[in-house]
């Protein structure tokens, strides 16, 4: 088993500068699953990591170099959960051993005019890509955006297991105990 985690990007109002791919809990669950698990966590930096600046082939072509396969876990956050929906949505062929979405944005109201999510078609049967299925964590307190992401992702996938939170705002804590027990192991 292996783990892929897909960084977000900085929101259209942030400062322009180099975006910290390792900023928040991804660092602490790449120490946590290694240690307790033995299991290698890769995590891409994708380039133009700006709401504003984000385009998806380049983003692709960095995750057609990582080791996905039926025993391969896909985390994405905020930004990189909406491309782990994407990526997948485009390889129809691809199986994964599970998806796991923390607070995911797909540009449901269509901010971006040259659109990173602008042909994109949520399959309904992404889940059955996922042999251990398709989980999703949103917290009541997140911005409208992800709310609204979060909705239409539910709109048109079926079969998404929803982990609700309260006061996690959009999961930037330096840690994400929360996020071990609904891996699958």
């Amino acid at each position: 088993m292996n783990i892929v985690c897909c960084h977000g990007v900085m929101g259209p109002d942030e400062k322009w500068r180099a975006y910290d791919t390792t900023f928040g809990w991804k660092n602490w669950l790449q120490f946590a699953v290694e240690l307790e698990h033995d299991i290698i966590m890769q995590t891409p930096k994708f380039p133009h990591a700006h709401a504003l600046l984000m385009k998806y082939d380049e983003w692709e072509k960095i995750m057609d170099h990582q080791d996905i396969n039926e025993n391969t876990v896909l985390i994405g956050h905020s930004a990189g959960g909406g491309f782990v929906l994407k990526y997948l949505s485009m390889h129809p062929e691809l199986k994964v051993r599970q998806v796991i979405l923390v607070a995911p944005w797909i540009d449901a109201e269509n901010f971006q005019p040259f659109g990173f999510y602008k042909d994109l078609k949520l399959n309904n049967n992404l889940a059955a890509q996922a042999g251990f299925g398709i989980d999703l964590m949103i917290s009541d307190d997140d911005m409208p955006h992800i709310k609204s992401s979060f909705e239409k992702i539910m709109k048109n996938i079926s079969d998404i297991r929803v982990h609700k939170f309260y006061g996690r705002g959009h999961f930037i804590d330096a840690k994400l105990p929360e996020i071990m027990p609904i891996i699958k192991f």
